[in-house]
């Protein structure tokens, strides 16, 4: 690793919020990013933004751009299916900048930090909880100081991995406040606001995302988080009564998502969310994630004071609806308790959101229906992806073990998205597969009155003739 600096020299940093779907019609805010960025600001640092995602940039436009104006400290982060990029950018900034630093964060550092650093131009990744780590190592490289001194990272070190100690995650976040949204392009932003669902009941729509807790208090078997087997941690009500009031004042939102792993994880968070909203002095409204099985028949009434408050939808996830599947997920959910919270919602006025994943071990065509069938009970067209082992996940050891991932940089540098068919653990050939979702998918759209064109154009699903594996595939188990 470069030795940058002497003591009391300063730096020039830049953070990078990668694209990791160029031409997507929605651009999300980055949120994660954004606390990083924030933290770093009231620590009193100064920085570029790169935005390659609301700027519509290339790698390419990215090498005009750092051959431009060369930087000391180059940071970003995204999820560990930005593995690619992360590479492809690493590497160009190592050819133009071969002294700079490159720091990760997210999901692809903390979760696979040894293939991060042994196999791209990353220098340090920041495991876990980013707000304290990133400034403590900006303060050190500035110093010129020893980085094992800090807490809570990974370092590439003559082809080899350090790991400094563990940084324990912060358990009062309210010492962290809200990100500082200013840093981005937020005229930029808001030309894709009226991209959502919500805005057509709505004369202006403004909405901002709000993350209230930190964590989850589960662990299905498919899921990765950077506070995975870390404490669930939540906002004082009273801090996010504060933040809606800013973010409706300041920037004038009048809708509120709710970015959490979730939200609510029993009944007294959603009274203290209700508390908090109605102490407000105007209206605004709202959707947020919860448990499957939260809500019951006895909760109608509570229900219907979510609604009153500007609820307009809850998301739960189904997931499948085989029992054997859910307890494969560690779901710790009935399909019994997500049918009546469906209800219960539609009943109190309250549209419930779900999504399901398919591509367990023991997924069959059998499977596939039952699962869209109960969609259709509900009344509801589901969020629907194929089943992406992740690492540090149970089923993707069982993908390695098996022999489904026989090289796992060969793996992570060709998987993306949820929606689209990148790997097969059932004993379905691909095409099979895929057709069956495919089909059932499209009867569901025609007796729910969708456009099927238009579904499948929004949720990025390839088709099966462009699926980039066939029966034939490595991956699939002989």
């Amino acid at each position: 690793m470069p030795v940058l600096y002497e003591k009391g020299i300063s730096m020039k940093t830049v953070f990078i919020n990668l694209s990791l779907r160029p031409g997507a019609k929605r651009r999300l805010m980055p949120v994660g990013l954004t606390y990083v960025m924030t933290a770093v600001k009231k620590a009193g640092f100064e920085f570029d933004l790169i935005d390659m995602d609301i700027d519509d940039l290339t790698v390419q436009d990215l090498e005009d751009i750092f051959k431009q104006k060369v930087y000391d400290v180059y940071a970003f982060g995204c999820i560990v299916t930005g593995f690619n990029l992360a590479c492809e950018i690493s590497d160009l900034i190592k050819t133009i900048n071969p002294g700079a630093l490159i720091v990760a964060g997210n999901s692809v550092a903390t979760s696979i930090p040894e293939l991060l650093l042994e196999n791209t131009g990353v220098d340090i990744a920041v495991l876990g909880e980013g707000d304290i780590t990133i400034v403590e190592l900006l303060y050190c490289i500035q110093k010129g100081g020893d980085l094992r001194s800090v807490d809570g990272l990974a370092l590439a070190r003559e082809g080899k991995t350090i790991f400094t100690p563990r940084r324990k995650v912060a358990q009062d976040i309210d010492r962290f406040g809200f990100p500082d949204w200013d840093i981005l392009d937020l005229k930029k932003y808001k030309n894709y606001e009226t991209l959502s669902t919500n805005a057509t009941v709505y004369d202006s729509f403004v909405p901002f995302p709000l993350s209230a807790a930190r964590g989850c208090l589960f662990s299905c078997t498919f899921c990765y988080h950077v506070f995975k087997g870390e404490k669930y941690r939540r906002y004082s009500k009273e801090m996010v009564a504060r933040e809606i009031d800013r973010l409706y004042t300041k920037y004038k939102a009048n809708f509120i998502s709710f970015w959490d792993e979730l939200t609510f994880q029993n009944i007294r968070s959603v009274e203290d969310m209700l508390e908090a909203i109605s102490g407000l002095s105007f209206k605004i409204g709202w959707e947020a994630p919860c448990r499957a099985g939260l809500f019951k028949k006895e909760h109608l009434s509570l229900i219907r004071d979510v609604k009153a408050s500007g609820c307009d939808n809850i998301s739960f996830s189904l997931e499948n609806a085989s029992p054997e599947i859910l307890k494969a997920m560690n779901k710790k959910i009935t399909v019994e308790q997500f049918v009546e919270q469906a209800e219960a919602l539609w009943a109190g006025g309250v549209t419930p959101l779900t999504s399901v994943v398919f591509g367990y071990p023991q997924e069959t065509p059998e499977t596939i229906e039952l699962t869209i069938d109960v969609c259709e009970r509900c009344n509801i067209f589901p969020s629907v992806g194929f089943l992406l082992p992740l690492p540090g996940t149970p089923i993707y050891q069982w993908a390695r073990e098996n022999g489904y991932i026989k090289d796992e940089v060969e793996y992570l540098t060709r998987v993306g998205d949820r929606q689209d068919f990148h790997i097969n653990l059932t004993k379905m050939g691909d095409n099979e597969f895929v057709e069956k979702v495919q089909s059932k998918l499209e009867m569901l759209a025609v007796k729910q009155g969708l456009n099927v064109e238009s579904v499948f154009k929004t949720t990025t699903y390839q088709k099966p003739e462009k699926v980039r594996k066939t029966e034939e595939s490595s991956l699939h188990a002989d």
